[in-house]
């Protein structure tokens, strides 16, 4: 039995594994896709202090990558599908093994909501980046007006022909930097209090989608769409008995009310989902999982 198991390898879980072993404790780090969470995915890292300005999300997990890499912490690439306590600490289980640990940190973050819109085979994508070959000379349409999905509509936006958003708030919901440059783009087209409907295909792709106002967007070269419209908590893995909001999100704080489990980051319930807020909870988390 080890003394710390993380569950997830995003900001978090990167910062609470950083904290605890400094602090002399043994743990393994389970992450079941890839180093550095959603935000390893987005089209820009913007805001965290001392970010490389420009910085993409791969380019931030990867420096994540390095870091685990150079402090030498133990990373195992599978899910977890199971967490429960025992009398000793916790039993962590895998579809390959079980693993025990007097304490663990739940850092697994969220994953993107999918649309509940009938596509007919064409698959609804989430971030830009890597898109903009796809998107070229196409009309794009980004559901969601929060700040992620600003950011992608403006990485987007010098590849496509026209970029839609459609959000179902009276307006758009991103900060003033964003908005401000968004409005400056003539390619920009903005509609509030309505959602994506149905979307009807010419073959391999999708010319025509319509919106609940009755609009009707259409391009004969195609319509690409991308989904920004919120996160669903990953933490259908845990058999305990643990708060959590309307959402699933667990809403505690980051000291459990189960000695020696503790959760860190954006599968927290929370008003501020930021790179910055699930780095604190991460080093939180670490150093009360190393107190005596």
């Amino acid at each position: 039995m080890q003394d710390l198991i993380i569950i997830g390898a995003g900001p978090a879980g990167v910062s609470a594994a950083l904290y605890a072993q400094s602090r002399g404790l043994s743990l393994t780090i389970f992450e079941k896709d890839r180093i550095g969470g959603l935000i390893g995915k987005v089209s820009k890292v913007s805001h965290y202090t001392s970010v490389v300005v420009d910085e993409t999300g791969p380019e931030f997990a990867a420096r994540l990558k390095n870091q685990i890499e150079a402090y030498g912490l133990k990373v195992i690439k599978e899910e977890v599908t199971g967490l429960s306590k025992t009398d000793a600490g916790f039993t962590v289980q895998t579809a390959a093994a079980s693993y025990t640990a007097k304490k663990v940190i739940i850092a697994t973050g969220s994953t993107p909501k999918e649309l509940p819109l009938n596509t007919d085979g064409y698959k609804i994508a989430h971030w830009t980046l890597g898109a903009e070959e796809k998107c070229q000379h196409k009309t794009v349409i980004i559901n969601g007006g929060s700040d992620g999905a600003a950011k992608e509509a403006l990485h987007i936006l010098p590849f496509a022909k026209a970029v839609h958003m459609v959000q179902n708030m009276p307006q758009i919901l991103c900060i003033a930097e964003f908005k401000k440059q968004l409005e400056a783009d003539p390619k920009l087209h903005v509609h509030c209090g309505t959602s994506l409907a149905s979307l009807t295909k010419t073959g391999s792709k999708v010319t025509t989608v319509k919106l609940a106002d009755g609009t009707e967007i259409t391009d004969a070269n195609g319509i690409e769409i991308f989904a920004m419209i919120g996160q669903t908590p990953a933490t259908s893995f845990i058999k305990l008995d643990l708060p959590r909001n309307e959402q699933g999100f667990l809403a505690d704080e980051v000291r459990t009310g189960i000695d020696g489990l503790y959760v860190a980051g954006d599968v927290r319930a929370k008003t501020v989902r930021q790179v910055a807020t699930a780095v604190n909870d991460g080093c939180l988390a670490g150093i009360m999982a190393a107190a005596k």
